[in-house]
C-alpha cells in the first residue's frame, strides 16, 4: 500500500506540491493528458532547480490572461465533468470545498457562492487538480504531512494588502497543527494549505507511519527564504503489514432500489474505499431498506461521506473509528497459454499463506477465451503453484 509523506521544509504551495510529486515519480505527460479534459487552456512545463545545493523541480503553468473569476460551484462542475479518476476528482473537489468554506467564513458568504480570484485562475486549478492526479498516478492510498510553516508580514492579493498568514489560510487550517517561523513572507499559500488539509483531513504530523522508502521528490518554491530552503519534500513509500486506523461509514437508505445502490458502492471503491457493501435491513413500520457501508482511510472520511450522500441521496452518514490488522501483500504474474494473470499473495511474518488470482485479470481472460471463470482461476493457481515450487527448488540447490 503506497503512502506519501510531505515535509514542508520551507513551505507549501500548489505548484510546489505538484512539482514534488512529479519529482517523486508521477509522469508529467499523463498528468497533462488528464488535465486536458478540464477544457481550460494551459501549458505545463517543468525545469530543474537547485535550492541550497539540493536538486529540485519547479513547475510553471502558462495560460492566456483572463479576467473571469470562478466560484466554487463552477470549479466543482468543471472537475466533475472532466471524467477524471474518481479519487483524484474527489480530492480536488474537497480541496476547493475547504477553500470555499474558509473564504466564506472570512467574507461572510455562503461557501457555494464564494468567488475565487487568484485561486480560481487556470494556474491554480491546474496546480490543485494536477497534484491530485499525481497522487493517483503514484497510487497513494494514504497521505501525511508535517505541520505547515506560517510566515509573517503582508502579501498583496485581489482584495488589497493582507496579513501573513492570509486569513483564508488560517481558516483552512483551523484545528490543525501548525508551526510559526520568522520568515518575512508567505510560506504556506491558501492553495497549499487546502491541498494538504484535504489530503490528510487536517491531521498534520511529523511522524509518518513506518514504510519501505520508494522515492523522494523535491518541489521548489520561487522565493529565496532567509531561514530555510524553500522546498517541499514528498517521500513515497510502501506500508508494511500493520494495524490501521480506519473509519466505517454507514447510511440507512429506504427510498432507493438495490440496482441504484450497487453502482454507488462501485463508485466508493473507485474513489479509494478499502471495501464497500450493502446490507439488507428493516426500518420503522417494517419498511425494507439497505444499509450502505464503506471502510475508508480516516483521512478520506469527509470526501467519501460526501460521495456517499451524492450517490445515494441520504442526508447523513454515520462514521466511527475501527481498527484493522492487515497482512503484507505483493503481486506476481503467471503466463497462461491464453494470456497473463496477476496473482495477489498474502504473507505474515515472512511466510506466504494465500495466493489468489486477480479477479479483473481472470475475468478478462475468461471473456477473451470463452473459458469458464472457475477454470481460469484454477489454471492461474496451478501455474503459480508450479512456479513457486520451482523457485523453492532453485533456492535449495543454491545453498552450499
Amino acid at each position: 500500500m503506497t503512502h506519501v509523506h510531505f515535509q514542508p521544509v520551507g513551505g507549501a504551495a500548489g505548484d510546489m506540491t505538484l512539482a514534488s510529486l512529479i519529482a517523486a515519480g508521477a509522469p508529467p505527460e499523463e498528468i497533462t493528458a488528464s488535465l486536458g479534459r478540464l477544457n481550460v487552456p494551459f501549458e505545463l512545463s517543468t525545469e530543474n532547480a537547485e535550492v541550497n545545493g539540493v536538486g529540485a523541480l519547479r513547475v510553471s503553468v502558462h495560460s492566456p490572461k483572463e479576467h473571469a473569476h470562478r466560484d466554487f460551484a463552477t470549479i466543482r462542475t468543471l472537475i466533475e465533468g472532466a471524467d477524471l479518476p474518481e479519487r483524484a476528482a474527489s480530492r480536488s473537489v474537497e480541496a476547493f470545498r475547504r477553500l470555499a468554506v474558509a473564504e466564506g467564513a472570512v467574507h461572510g458568504v455562503d461557501p457555494e457562492k464564494v468567488t475565487f480570484h487568484e485561486v480560481g485562475a487556470v494556474d491554480s486549478v491546474v496546480d490543485v487538480v494536477g497534484s491530485c492526479l499525481a497522487l493517483e498516478l503514484l497510487d497513494a492510498s494514504s497521505v501525511t504531512c508535517g505541520p505547515l510553516p506560517m510566515g509573517t508580514g503582508v502579501v498583496r492579493a485581489a482584495h488589497g494588502a493582507l496579513p501573513v498568514p492570509g486569513p483564508a489560510t488560517l481558516e483552512v487550517l483551523k484545528g490543525s497543527k501548525i508551526r510559526w517561523t520568522e520568515e518575512p513572507r508567505e510560506t504556506t499559500t491558501p492553495t497549499g494549505a487546502a491541498l494538504m488539509s484535504a489530503f490528510t483531513n487536517g491531521l498534520f504530523t511529523d511522524a509518518p507511519p513506518p514504510m519501505t522508502l520508494v522515492s523522494i521528490g523535491y518541489g521548489a518554491g520561487r522565493a529565496r527564504l532567509r531561514n530555510a530552503p524553500n522546498l517541499l519534500r514528498a517521500v513515497v513509500g510502501e506500508l508494511e503489514g500493520t494495524a490501521e486506523d480506519l473509519e466505517l461509514l454507514e447510511a440507512n437508505v429506504d427510498d432507493a432500489p438495490g440496482e441504484l445502490l450497487g453502482p454507488a458502492t462501485e463508485k466508493l471503491l473507485a474513489a479509494g474505499a478499502l471495501d464497500a457493501w450493502l446490507e439488507p435491513i428493516t426500518m420503522k413500520r417494517g419498511r425494507g431498506a439497505y444499509k450502505v457501508c464503506a471502510l475508508v482511510k480516516s483521512v478520506d472520511r469527509e470526501p467519501m461521506s460526501r460521495l456517499l450522500m451524492r450517490e445515494t441521496g441520504t442526508l447523513g452518514v454515520r462514521h466511527r473509528g475501527v481498527g484493522r490488522t492487515v497482512a503484507e501483500r505483493r503481486h506476481a504474474t503467471v503466463d497462461l497459454p491464453y494470456g497473463r494473470c496477476r496473482i495477489k499473495i498474502g504473507s505474515l511474518d515472512g511466510q506466504d499463506f494465500v495466493a489468489s488470482p486477480e479477479f479483473a485479470d481472470a475475468s478478462r481472460l475468461s471473456s477473451e477465451t470463452g473459458l469458464p471463470l472457475p477454470q481460469v482461476y484454477a489454471d492461474a493457481k496451478a501455474a503459480y503453484a508450479a512456479s513457486y515450487q520451482l523457485a523453492a527448488i532453485s533456492r535449495q540447490q543454491e545453498r552450499p
